[in-house]
């Protein structure tokens, strides 16, 4: 089975100093294996290293970082991560928030999504909680902000965690200054990259008010300074892809200029068929306010048509 991030994956995350100890650790380990009768002196005199590492080691203590963050995603069964993981879908979904209202800290202490839908937060926490079991709502806490208390952020601090999601490709930082990429595995499989859009479009999806006659558009805006704008464009029509896979037709990449930074669009093309896909085979996740207007829109619209057909066959009857 095709493994989507490995072992070594989780070690890459972590600056150079400490994948060096992580390759010093397997050398010390296969070499007592292969010589069983040296003791952790004669060991670390052959890598070069001070007794006392040597020891720790022999001891079973103090391994180096990464080393004890794999052993914790092992125990978890989530490395190596591979298509035929149950969790899979999940851990698509909690992803695809982290590139919308969603994310992690640049300094990696925490993965996070706010939204004004404490509900929404609260699944976050609760899918967290399915992939990595109860222990993780240690790490948690909800926080409630705005200037009159009108959002919620969920936080997790488990650094396990958040190193896994690293290794799948979850942006770092403020997602306007850096370069987004979608994940090469998203799009292999389609249940996967539907847990996975649902997210983004979740928190970066627009959708039009329910008007009689004709709504605007249904679209996918995300962020980002003018240097950014050939990346953005990339990142789009990637996401375009998914949509073509699922038969939803899509219109020209457009740009909303702003003071600060500009929104990138992503159209999807305005007739009631195309819509009607949309609703029934793409999630809105973690926002249940956009999947309840979705459906008041349809309804009014193709309520709209219906009544325009009446009044066309009763005018020739």
């Amino acid at each position: 089975m095709e493994v989507i991030i490995s072992e070594q994956d989780i070690i890459n995350t972590y600056n150079t100093r400490q994948q060096e100890q992580c390759k010093l650790f397997y050398e010390y380990k296969k070499l007592k294996k292969e010589n069983s009768e040296f003791g952790y002196k004669r060991i670390s005199k052959l890598l070069g290293q001070s007794e006392s590492k040597t020891r720790w080691w022999n001891c079973g203590k103090h391994t180096p970082t990464p080393i004890q963050t794999v052993k914790w995603l092992k125990e978890k069964e989530l490395i190596p991560l591979s298509w035929d993981n149950p969790n899979l879908p999940l851990i698509a979904k909690i992803l695809g928030a982290t590139f919308s209202d969603g994310g992690i800290f640049e300094n990696l202490n925490a993965i996070f999504l706010s939204s004004s839908e404490i509900e929404s937060v609260k699944e976050f926490g609760n899918d967290l909680k399915k992939v990595f079991g109860e222990v993780v709502g240690q790490n948690s806490r909800i926080i409630e902000g705005g200037e009159y208390g009108h959002s919620w952020s969920y936080q997790n601090t488990n650094r396990n965690i958040i190193r896994l999601f690293k290794a799948l490709g979850a942006p770092i930082g403020r997602k306007s200054k850096i370069k987004l990429k979608l994940p090469e595995w998203i799009l292999k499989n389609e249940i996967i990259a539907d847990n996975f859009i649902g997210s983004i479009i979740g928190g970066d999806g627009g959708i039009p008010k329910p008007i009689r006659n004709r709504p605007g558009y249904i679209n996918i805006g995300i962020t980002g300074k003018d240097n950014f704008k050939e990346n953005r464009i990339d990142f789009l029509e990637e996401l375009r892809k998914y949509f073509i896979m699922k038969g939803i037709g899509t219109n020209k990449i457009y740009i909303s200029k702003g003071e600060e930074r500009d929104i990138f669009k992503l159209p999807l093309k305005t007739t009631l068929p195309n819509f009607l896909n949309f609703y029934e085979s793409v999630p809105i996740n973690y926002c249940i306010y956009k999947k309840l207007k979705l459906k008041l829109t349809i309804e009014v619209w193709n309520e709209f048509n219906i009544n325009e057909r009446n009044q066309v066959i009763s005018s020739d009857i």
